[in-house]
């Protein structure tokens, strides 16, 4: 087959592409982290909300992670 010329070489990465997945690490980190928050407040008896505050900081800490990790190659 012919080589085709605007086909991109699989390291180069696509602005939707790096748009969707920066969007989906982070709302995937929040939400999820987020309900492990509520579940651990809720066994551990924490004030309301205490827990999900700080599963959802440690969620979007994890994505930022995430994040740049895959964009630094």
């Amino acid at each position: 087959m012919a080589d085709n010329p605007h086909r991109r070489s699989p390291d180069e990465h696509s602005s939707e592409g790096v748009a969707g997945a920066v969007l989906g690490y982070l709302l995937a980190g929040i939400v999820v982290w987020g309900f492990l928050g509520w579940l651990a407040g809720e066994f551990l008896g924490l004030p309301t909300g205490v827990g999900i505050a700080v599963g959802m900081m440690l969620g979007a800490a994890g994505a930022i992670y995430l994040i740049m990790k895959r964009l630094s190659a």
